[in-house]
């Protein structure tokens, strides 16, 4: 699987706490590109209400993530309660 990060993501990584820092990255990093498809990895789910968004849950964080043919964009990683807010403006 193709898997490409947005700056903001990646921003936003280099500040989460280093417990969840460790298991965002072995999934971003290693977990991802390493998968044949979204459906191999049990931990994503797509996100009622948006068209191609899927989400990772770590704890109270959440990876959104967004499909562009075969290539699986993350975009932001943020706490749960601001998460859905932001991903409108990736739409």
């Amino acid at each position: 699987m193709k898997v490409s990060y947005r700056k903001k993501f990646l921003k936003q990584l280099a500040q989460l706490p280093v417990g969840i820092r460790s298991q965002v990255e072995r999934f971003a990093f290693e977990d991802l590109p390493n998968a044949a498809s979204i459906a191999n990895l049990g931990s994503i789910e797509k996100m009622q209400g948006y068209r191609e968004y899927y989400k990772a849950r770590f704890g109270s964080y959440r990876v959104g993530m967004k499909t562009e043919g075969d290539t699986l964009i993350l975009q932001v990683v943020m706490d749960r309660k601001d998460i859905y807010k932001f991903l409108d403006l990736y739409d």
